[in-house]
């Protein structure tokens, strides 16, 4: 049964440019909601995977048409920037920030306030994410017969698509971004890079990462869906010193019973072994300690540590449509104590904002997190953390891809900010790798995500 998500009128006023819609489904919400889900789907005025399909009042956010860019990508191939011809419609900096300030998120206000250098070069919106029609026939299906149990921990009745497209609290919300499309098989190489607070610029791992999504399988259904969303294989190249090494991850779709699990490849020992820290806070030791595993994509983490929140919907400058900057040398890239802004293309779009705060007794070095997920994508484009003195500590930027040859937009690069001792950490890094290969989801391809394939294939 869902919980009804009733937020507070001085908080609805508070938020800028607060959606209708959003306002009424979430003070409509009720335990029985789903038919109104439906409904709501049916009616003209949602996307198919739940974005307002209207563009806002001033027309800066524009209607979505569902037409899925051209962008090439054939095989791994780098995918071209559909929107190279833009200009900036307005560059946002330290000084005239408080013009704009009802749009950016603390982080990034924190971000224009530590580093003179810094700005936005926002560019027209473009609501790029289209998706295969399948997922969109999924979604509708989802809105009538998912469900959450375990106070928001497990989700039930889903397949194949976003389980909430019309979300009543926080951790429906959650599920989405993390259950979201990015294909059904994925394969890259990326870098991870990390910047220290001094300047310094350290190559810290090169990663050819396989994913495979089993709640993706076009073949399966809720009843044969074994409750295994996705496994990760990632093997390590670079640099000498971490090479052969390898990790695979398995994510359930029950973050009650099932924790993250992984399995840990060392040449040195030649053996797998259970990893028995992989998740929430556990420092990431390619990150030097300015990421941790649960930061993957902003948060990829159990939300039992968290009780998340739905605020509502703001308009909100995100980090979009960001093919440009993968393509770029790596030296264009990256800036002083930023990604270079010049590389980077901002656009304003609306989000679903939720707060993570810790339940009674858990314990994270983020006490709180605010997401801001797209709502054409359900994926998070930006997140701030607080410490436990509930200091603004970190800031993260996720950077979406455009595959219009699939077609899907999805987060790949991402970076994280540590806004009180500095450096920060630039990962899934293409700019000297490659492309993104997608492939069609097929059962014999588990095999090579199995701690055995790890054994076999993780050795220097």
């Amino acid at each position: 049964m869902r919980t009804p998500y009733y937020p507070p009128l001085p908080l609805l006023r508070s938020l800028p440019r607060l959606s209708v819609l959003a306002a009424a489904l979430l003070i409509a919400g009720a335990a029985s909601a789903a038919p109104e889900d439906v409904a709501a789907l049916k009616s003209g005025n949602l996307t198919p995977y739940g974005a307002e399909r209207a563009g806002n009042k001033d027309g800066s956010i524009p209607a979505w048409d569902g037409k899925a860019p051209a962008t090439g990508g054939a095989g791994n191939a780098k995918r071209s920037d559909p929107f190279a011809a833009d200009k900036p419609r307005l560059t946002i900096t330290a000084a005239n920030a408080a013009e704009y300030s009802a749009q950016l998120s603390d982080g990034t206000k924190a971000l224009l306030a530590k580093y003179p250098g810094f700005k936005l070069d926002v560019y027209p919106t473009r609501r790029s994410a289209v998706f295969p029609q399948a997922i969109y026939d999924q979604v509708a299906k989802n809105a009538a017969r998912a469900k959450l149990i375990n106070d928001g921990l497990t989700v039930e009745g889903a397949y194949g698509g976003v389980p909430f497209p019309v979300p009543k609290n926080g951790h429906e919300a959650i599920w989405n971004h993390m259950l979201s499309y990015r294909g059904q098989v994925t394969s890259f190489v990326a870098d991870k890079y990390v910047m220290t607070a001094a300047g310094d610029q350290l190559l810290t791992s090169r990663q050819k990462t396989n994913l495979i999504y089993p709640f993706y399988d076009p073949a399966g259904s809720p009843e044969q869906f074994s409750g295994e969303w996705a496994r990760a294989r990632i093997d390590i190249t670079e640099p000498p010193a971490n090479a052969g090494q390898a990790l695979m991850t398995v994510d359930y779709v029950d973050n009650f019973g099932k924790p993250k699990e992984g399995w840990q490849y060392l040449p040195g020992q030649r053996r797998v072994r259970k990893s028995p820290s992989i998740a929430y806070d556990t420092p990431d030791g390619s990150a030097a300690g300015l990421a941790n595993f649960d930061d993957v994509n902003l948060f990829i983490g159990s939300q039992d540590r968290y009780q998340m929140k739905l605020i509502g919907k703001q308009e909100v400058f995100v980090p979009y449509n960001n093919n440009g900057l993968m393509a770029k040398p790596i030296k264009d890239a990256i800036g002083k104590g930023t990604l270079n802004p010049d590389a980077v293309r901002w656009e304003l779009h609306r989000t679903w904002v939720v707060e993570g705060t810790l339940r009674e007794g858990k314990r994270n070095t983020a006490a709180k997190r605010r997401f801001y997920l797209d709502e054409d994508t359900w994926q998070a484009v930006l997140t701030d953390s607080w410490d436990a003195q509930g200091k603004l500590w970190k800031t993260g930027q996720a950077f979406t891809l455009v595959a219009g040859d699939q077609p899907l937009a999805t987060t790949l690069s991402y970076a994280w900010f540590d806004l009180l001792a500095g450096g920060w950490v630039f990962a899934g890094a293409v700019n000297e790798t490659g492309g993104v290969a997608y492939r069609a989801f097929d059962s014999k391809q588990m095999a090579n995500f199995s701690s055995a394939a790890l054994a076999s294939g993780g050795v220097r």
